[in-house]
């Protein structure tokens, strides 16, 4: 009997001095090459071009000089910061920060909220379409514009900025500027075709279309890059179909050569906005560490922050690669990242269990970024081959249009999506990347088209 004990205490030591073993060298387990590639293209410096455009968006419907509004933003950073630092961090770490922080103070003009953006005016999505729509409705779309002049008269100010960067520590409760309010010129610069004044509709379209460039390429996180991919498309489509409507000869803005240029292998990616998510990941992780510190120590047992977000760079920091930027290049279909579900038993997840499992319901999340911003880069490889096939058509060449198009320059190409003529002649088509979108299209001019 005593000797059975002796064997079954003995068994227990042993089995408690092996998980201490496995647990150890869990804590101990080192970051992976792919991971330290990753976190390491995730946080390389670099530098915004121009000045910052984010006090323009923040202030975009609200009235006064550009030095008033500067003084109301830099009142509520201060303002923020403080709130932040003496409510937010407290609550969270407590636990009721959505209780008892409240609610962080408003952005400038909030507290009068800008007019809401009509449903006759068009979106993004539905900027294709959107000459039809005005002009099926003219003066209930005037009447829907006259609100918001104050935000269009700052659409020149917008154009001038060389980056966005918010001065405001990113946290669940930071307040973004009203990214919907960028839609309302769509229907301003349609308006302004249908009544006869395409000269100034095509100057704004290339305008606005230079300035979702700038949110794209140059924003600090995941939503203005996406934004400002969906405001440089929705620009692109109704500056292709103004320009269908028009004879050969109508003149370009000077504005147009740069603003619908090809993208370049950096523009392309959403690597920015991935740095952005990726530095909010990195400050929720602080907090979490100070919440540990502060009487959760035994979270120490599930939860590691530098494993954690050793782990969100295996998906964030995929679009930072060199190897991703060729591919961009080239145009080829970049693979979605390929991260293993975690399980309980795998080294780095024994003692980050709340890591592994809050990254992996995040993961998929991020899964269509790249595809939507090659396909961005192909729309404007379409319109680019369109108003080459004008130019051809102004000097009168006399080459069936499929011969024309066999003939583009070689910037315009691409061996994976080759740019082909529509079924019924009137458009340039190529496949698309992004999910349940099959072709990507663009209308000719209709000389171009009907030679």
């Amino acid at each position: 009997m005593g000797k059975a004990l002796q064997r079954a205490l003995g068994g227990l030591a042993g089995g408690g001095l092996l998980v201490a073993v496995v647990l150890l060298a869990s804590w101990l387990w080192p970051l992976s090459a792919a991971q330290e590639r990753r976190l390491a293209a995730l946080e390389a410096p670099r530098a915004l071009p121009g000045s910052n455009a984010y006090v323009t968006l923040a202030s975009l419907g609200v009235e006064g000089p550009l030095a008033q509004r500067q003084a109301r933003v830099d009142e509520h950073t201060r303002q923020f910061e403080t709130w932040y630092a003496d409510r937010y961090v407290p609550g969270f770490i407590r636990g009721d920060a959505e209780d008892k922080a409240g609610t962080p103070p408003r952005l400038p003009g909030e507290d009068t909220p800008s007019p809401a953006v009509d449903t006759v005016l068009c979106g993004f999505g539905g900027a294709a379409g959107c000459l039809d729509a005005v002009r099926s409705q003219p003066q209930a779309v005037a009447a829907a514009l006259a609100p918001h002049a104050t935000l269009l008269a700052h659409m020149d100010e917008l154009a001038l900025h060389g980056h966005y960067h918010s001065p405001l520590t990113q946290a669940a409760a930071t307040p973004w500027p009203d990214m919907r309010q960028l839609t309302v010129p769509l229907s301003a610069h349609a308006l302004a075709h249908v009544q006869g004044d395409s000269a100034r509709a095509l100057a704004g379209l290339c305008r606005d279309a230079g300035s979702g460039r700038m949110l794209m390429a140059q924003g600090d996180n995941l939503l203005t890059t996406m934004t400002g991919s969906a405001m440089l498309a929705a620009n692109a489509k109704m500056f292709a179909a103004v320009l269908a409507e028009l004879p050969l000869d109508a003149p370009l803005p000077a504005s147009c050569g740069k603003a619908f240029l090809p993208l370049s292998a950096d523009e392309a990616s959403v690597c920015n906005g991935m740095r952005g998510e990726f530095a909010m990941q990195r400050g929720l992780a602080a907090l979490m560490d100070q919440k540990i510190e502060h009487g959760q120590r035994y979270t120490r047992l599930f939860y590691s922050s530098g494993k954690t977000l050793a782990r969100q760079a295996e998906t964030l920091g995929q679009s930072c690669l060199p190897e991703t930027r060729q591919a961009i290049a080239e145009d080829r279909k970049l693979p979605v990242p390929s991260v293993a579900a975690s399980a309980w038993w795998q080294p780095q997840c024994l003692t980050n269990a709340i890591g592994c499992i809050v990254g992996d319901i995040a993961r998929p999340a991020y899964q269509g970024y790249a595809h939507r911003q090659q396909d961005m880069a192909a729309q404007l490889r379409l319109l680019q081959a369109a108003l080459w096939l004008r130019g051809q058509a102004v000097q009168g060449t006399a080459a069936p249009l499929a011969e024309r198009l066999g003939n583009l320059p070689a910037g315009l190409r691409s061996a994976h999506r080759p740019i082909t003529l529509s079924a019924d002649g009137m458009a340039l088509e190529t496949p698309a990347y992004g999910k349940d979108r099959q072709m990507l299209r663009i209308p000719l001019p209709q000389a171009v088209s009907g030679q």
